[in-house]
């Protein structure tokens, strides 16, 4: 780390298209990031807030750097305005096409010539949601990371302390320089100028960076979108006011979800298959596993008797005897223990050793890990370090040429708040893919009983004391099991107390679960673990019951969901109007005290 006043940080911005504007080259299969409806990613400018935060701390310099289109320059300028020293330009045709992992390289050469003290990234972009550049730049530059990181602090020993938010709770680490912090949460910095000089941003070619010419774009991508398909469309808003008929109509709706749950009917694979399909499973912090982790087993079934695989497990550490057969009874033909006791409690580099030395060894054709927390944070540095294609966010799995002696397996992936789907195909074996919670059932496919289990012993204990933890804490423990919720109740600011206790009286009566929006976290009103939003989480139930205040950023983070209903007797129906099937502007209280009366008569 430089002493104080001679150091320096890069943070990474990207240029997006504004929420709702978005145009799409059909020859290229690209975004067009020409467009004059564009913005600066949010989460982006979070992190410029916290760099701009350490430079008042420290004396740090802050250099901000894209790539893109000439008309990402804007991006820079905003950035100047903001407060940023100085401004580089990645522009060349040849970046045009990079997936994450290419886009990482190029970043990391940029890295290596600015040589900065720390890289900050913000959690995730407004276009693709992939969680991935920022992890894969730490593992090409050799770097120790941080993801979901929601508060930077300078310490006394030349270390960054910084609080990391998780699925059940938050973590204080220490992290030591250089190194690599993806932010999670923060606010926007304000302008301090009125203008900058563009003239004043240096440009930067790939000839500049060095590199092969399959390093960058879509010559060094390991994965392509193979078409652009629509997403959902738009829904057919209906309005009503009446409390009594919006709770007859929620409760069949209700009705109906519980229907819907059927045991799975996956067809199994061959006794000998070629192919092995590996879902990881993730230990929770308090005991069992993460409801995701489940889904991909689901996910790997899917397809087991189309592309003649088994699916496997792998389970991290020597955790619960009961792991296993969880897993076998949810549908692994068998499981595989990465058997190091140092993975018992979550760290980036021994997981992601222990998962690559795995992947090496046994030669999967696909693994599907959990677009969790801790998934977002290691998927992506196995991928670089494997040079493995990786999908992240994806909903389902389709086979192409499945009886041939290479298929193509699609990864399926929401794209843009679900305006488009867009399936995705890796140049890799494996190719990789996170999986978005709630797009699969989770669901028994057998009895539990005794599955083959392999223990995988590591050839050398993985350690990384660059990341040190100092305190974790599990503040809730089910906030998980929202994601595999076939009924969400979404809390929106400023209901008060009766009615939040009303809501979760109606998400118990129904085997439901409660979740909330970024107004309401903000506000105080629920824990960031159930914030549901563009920059928090993205959910598919079958049924999502918005209560009090919903903006069009928080409904196009259920888009997925097959049932939108929002009460808000306060509501804007021209905001709402094709994002929800039915706006109700009663008062809330009525509604749910009928809904619970009807509810309980059914159960």
């Amino acid at each position: 780390m430089n002493a104080s006043g001679s150091g320096r940080v890069l943070v990474c911005l990207k240029q997006v298209p504004a929420p709702g504007a978005v145009a799409f080259d059909e020859r290229t299969k690209r975004i067009r990031r020409d467009s004059d409806a564009a913005i600066t990613n949010p989460a982006d400018l979070c992190a410029l807030a916290h760099a701009l935060s350490l430079r008042d701390a420290l004396g740090w310099e802050v250099v901000v750097v894209t790539m893109g289109p000439p008309a990402a320059q804007a991006t820079l300028v905003d950035a100047l305005r903001r407060g940023a020293d100085r401004a580089v330009h990645l522009l060349d045709r040849r970046f045009a096409g990079a997936d994450t992992l290419a886009t990482a390289r190029a970043i990391t050469r940029l890295v290596e010539r600015e040589a900065p003290d720390l890289v900050l990234t913000g959690r995730w972009t407004l276009d693709g949601a992939t969680a991935q550049v920022g992890p894969q730049v730490a593992e090409l530059a050799g770097l120790p990371q941080l993801t979901q990181v929601v508060a930077l602090h300078t310490g006394d020993d030349g270390r960054i302390r910084a609080e990391v938010e998780t699925d059940v709770g938050t973590e204080d680490w220490a992290i030591e320089l250089p190194g690599l912090v993806s932010v999670g949460r923060g606010i926007e910095p304000p302008w301090v100028v009125d203008a900058a000089d563009a003239a004043a941003i240096e440009t930067v070619t790939a000839d500049d960076l060095g590199g092969g010419p399959r390093d960058f774009g879509t010559r060094g991508s390991p994965t392509f979108v193979v078409e652009i398909r629509p997403g959902r469309s738009m829904r057919s808003t209906e309005h009503g006011a009446d409390a009594p008929a919006a709770a007859s109509m929620l409760a069949a709706a209700f009705a109906a979800a519980r229907e819907d749950l059927r045991p799975a009917t996956y067809a199994a694979g061959p006794a000998s298959p070629p192919r092995e399909i590996w879902a990881v499973a993730e230990p929770l912090p308090g005991g069992g596993l993460h409801p995701t982790s489940l889904e991909a087993l689901a996910c790997a079934r899917s397809i087991a008797a189309e592309l003649h695989s088994t699916t496997v497990a792998v389970l991290p550490g020597a955790h619960s005897s009961d792991a296993p057969r969880v897993l076998h009874a949810h549908g692994a033909d068998r499981v595989i223990v990465l058997g190091d006791a140092g993975l018992e409690e979550y760290a980036t580099e021994p997981f992601t050793s222990a998962l690559s030395a795995a992947i090496t060894a046994g030669s999967p054709f696909a693994v599907i890990a959990p677009f969790s927390a801790r998934g977002r944070d290691y998927a992506p540095r196995v991928a670089a370090r494997l040079g493995l294609g990786l999908t992240g966010d994806f909903v389902a799995l389709e086979v192409r040429a499945a009886d041939s002696d290479d298929p193509d397996l699609l990864w399926l992936k929401p794209a843009l708040a679900g305006n488009v789907l867009a399936p995705v195909i890796a140049h890799t074996t494996p190719s990789m893919g996170t999986l978005r919670p709630g797009s699969f059932p989770v669901a028994a496919v057998r009895d539990e009983g005794d599955p083959q289990v392999d223990v995988l012993e590591p050839a050398a204990k993985a350690a990384d004391d660059r990341c040190t933890p100092i305190e974790r804490r599990v503040e809730n423990p089910d906030a998980p099991h929202l994601t595999a919720a076939r009924v969400v109740i979404g809390l929106g600011p400023g209901l008060d107390a009766a009615t939040r206790r009303a809501a979760e009286r109606l998400a118990q009566a129904t085997g439901g679960a409660v979740a909330a929006t970024p107004a309401a976290v903000a506000a105080g009103d629920a824990p960031r673990q159930i914030e549901i939003g563009p920059l928090a989480r993205t959910i598919a139930p079958p049924i999502y019951l918005g209560l009090g205040r919903h903006d069009p950023g928080t409904l196009r983070a259920v888009t997925g969901a097959g049932q939108i209903v929002v009460v808000d007797p306060d509501a804007q129906l021209d905001e709402l109007s094709g994002l929800a099937d039915a706006v109700v502007t009663a008062d809330i209280e009525p509604v749910l005290a009928d809904l619970l009366e009807l509810v309980a008569a059914v159960h």
